[in-house]
């Protein structure tokens, strides 16, 4: 599998035009034999730059895409508007199977820092666990200043690693959202968070899940700490980073003994 991420920087005058461009670049590839993904993201912080994230089976399909008729129309005149334009590929971006298997808690980072880009594509993976009634009560605070880091290491007892972690996640049930009957919703901000930890390891990040909720008293102080409106129930904050060391392999964890088949 291949993953390549594009910027694209524009000014506000063609924002519009490269906009419309990229949407059909992305309409027309996605129906292209190998295509896995195509997706045109718009940058919530920063008004001129935009992304492309897009994965591929492999290079054979990949080059076949370079040479399509819409790709040759379309992508340099992108380049054209565009003020500046840069990619990363990734061609050992982790198999689902090698993430889940893979994946530990980190509990030492290195201090480089997280781009904004890439926390992006953490949150937008965060965004398609499944939610009841397509509800998506989920809300993200992205915590990258050290003071607020240490102040949530000091507060939470499993919170130590945040003291090295260059930024963190907090990760909230907007309760307006969930709805009266919204009993679900750790169901489902537990396999938001599991998303979001999974596309780490394939970014080769390191995480680690540091629980809040339910213990109130726990919720209380951090929703004080960041002035939280009552909407907000804080249910856990994942640190993240690049790892400051090598990481063992995960032992089998694997028990047959724990299944049991329901027959007649």
């Amino acid at each position: 599998m291949i993953r390549i991420n594009v910027t694209v920087e524009v000014k506000s005058e063609v924002r519009a035009q490269v906009v419309e461009l990229l949407r059909e670049m992305s309409e027309l590839s996605r129906q292209e034999k190998g295509c896995i993904g195509y997706e045109i993201l718009e940058n919530n912080r920063l008004d001129n730059v935009l992304m492309i994230i897009e994965t591929w089976e492999n290079e054979t399909l990949l080059a076949v895409h370079k040479g399509s008729d819409h790709f040759v129309r379309i992508i340099p005149r992108v380049r054209e508007l565009a003020t500046e334009m840069c990619s990363q590929k990734f061609t050992d971006m982790a198999a689902v199977n090698e993430a889940i298997v893979g994946r530990r808690s980190v509990r030492n980072y290195a201090p480089d820092k997280v781009c904004v880009e890439t926390i992006e594509r953490l949150l937008r993976a965060a965004m398609y666990a499944p939610s009841v009634k397509d509800r998506r009560p989920w809300e993200f605070f992205v915590i990258e200043d050290r003071e607020h880091l240490d102040t949530l290491a000091e507060t939470l007892p499993e919170g130590m690693a945040l003291r090295t972690a260059p930024a963190a996640i907090l990760v909230c049930c907007n309760t307006r959202r969930a709805g009266l009957d919204g009993g679900n919703w750790p169901q489902e901000l537990g396999a938001c968070v599991q998303n979001l930890m999974l596309q780490a390891y394939g970014e080769k990040l390191g995480t680690t899940w540091v629980g809040i909720y339910p213990q109130m008293h726990r919720v209380h102080q951090v929703k004080t700490l960041f002035h939280l409106s009552s909407e907000f129930v804080p249910f856990a904050v994942v640190a993240i980073g690049k790892p400051a060391d090598e990481q063992a392999p995960v032992p089998e964890r694997y028990d047959p003994s724990k299944i049991h088949f329901i027959t007649r």
